[in-house]
């Protein structure tokens, strides 16, 4: 009786996890902010020592958020689909979990410039959503760590609500991305037509002149645009 009350506990708070995982990253429309909670609440789950969150960009997997920051490796680390234990779980769509002495594994690759390859136990889990895999998360323990299948199951759930908030994310992140594009444009029409008629240049030329401004500044096309169309403001 006390055993069957004591799994009902259990499953009660990882439910009541998994709805806290859903309510933290699942409207969270920035895309780093919810890669950095998503590290986050994983490690806190596993009482992991690292934890790696690796997005998919076209054949290579690329390092986007990690547990110990490490500002020169976020975005630089990556390796193929396919390549380490961590391109392995990508590309076969498959749990990997190794109590001791993972960096034995055959299919580890090492960094040499993360302390992480020395690692004892590590469980990789693939991020998928919609049938398509979007990255992968990895936890590494500095001593062996057996993972209960409690544990990777209960992981697998938490990469599958990670995987929609990291689409949800991406989605927002590229319209913004977009609509800054055209806003971009827009200004740059603007401040075209202004240099046109002020200096009666034709169009090539004040696109030209637009490109050597921000180059000889060191200023985006956007902040000398800006600049021409509110000096242009304060002449009239």
């Amino acid at each position: 009786m006390k055993k069957a009350k004591n799994g009902e506990l259990k499953k009660e708070k990882e439910l009541k996890l998994l709805y806290e995982i859903i309510q933290t990253i699942s409207y969270n429309l920035d895309l780093k902010e919810v890669l950095s909670r998503i590290v986050k609440i994983v490690s806190s789950v596993t009482k992991a020592d690292s934890c790696f969150l690796y997005l998919i960009d076209g054949e290579n997997l690329i390092l986007r958020a990690s547990l110990n920051p490490k500002p020169l490796e976020i975005g630089n680390i990556k390796m193929k689909v396919g390549e380490g234990i961590t391109g392995w779980v990508a590309e076969k769509q498959k749990t990997v979990t190794i109590a001791k002495e993972a960096y034995k594994d055959k299919r580890f690759k090492f960094f040499n410039s993360l302390p992480e390859d020395k690692f004892e136990g590590i469980l990789s889990v693939p991020i998928i959503y919609r049938d398509k895999v979007l990255g992968v998360i990895n936890v590494q323990h500095s001593k062996p760590r057996k993972y209960s299948e409690t544990e990777v199951v209960l992981f697998e759930l938490i990469a599958k609500v990670t995987g929609g908030a990291i689409d949800n994310a991406s989605l927002f992140s590229e319209k913004e991305a977009l609509k800054e594009a055209l806003e971009t444009r827009k200004l740059i029409e603007r401040a075209k037509g202004i240099l046109m008629k002020d200096l009666n240049i034709p169009e090539e030329e004040a696109h030209k002149l637009l490109h050597k401004k921000s180059m000889d500044k060191r200023l985006s096309l956007k902040e000398i645009a800006n600049a021409i169309i509110i000096s242009s403001d304060f002449k009239k």
